[in-house]
């Protein structure tokens, strides 16, 4: 079974403030995002993707904004989906947020720079 450790693995630090670490398969995607700069006085700006998406908060807080949705704050063990070109974003609440997004198809722009290791066939 193919995994990857976390002492093993290297960060993608996208910006200031960002790290990724990043597996995948031919057709899914897990990123685990680090947020280190919060609390934010501004969410992100407001992007989508043709991507289906789930997050799982796995450290901190969040508002979670969601096209055609009330936003939410998320605290740590909540969950979100997002269909694909649906528009969303979050603000950090705390000073460092974690999440967890696996996607399908996989985020080919992630991989840029990304040292991970594949398990694509």
């Amino acid at each position: 079974m193919p995994i990857l450790k976390n002492e093993a693995s290297s960060r993608v630090f996208v910006h200031i403030g960002l790290s990724r670490q990043i597996i995948h398969t031919d057709n899914l995607m897990t990123v685990v995002n680090e947020f280190m700069d919060g609390p934010w006085n501004e969410p992100e700006p407001l992007h989508s993707h043709p991507h289906q998406q789930t997050g799982y908060i796995a450290e901190g807080e969040v508002i979670f904004y969601c096209e055609g949705e009330k936003d939410h704050r998320l605290v740590k063990g909540d969950m979100f989906c997002v269909a694909p070109n649906v528009k969303h974003t979050i603000k950090c609440l705390t000073p460092i947020v974690r999440i967890v997004d696996s996607f399908t198809p996989i985020r080919e722009e992630f991989l840029a720079g990304a040292k991970e290791p594949s398990f694509a066939k």
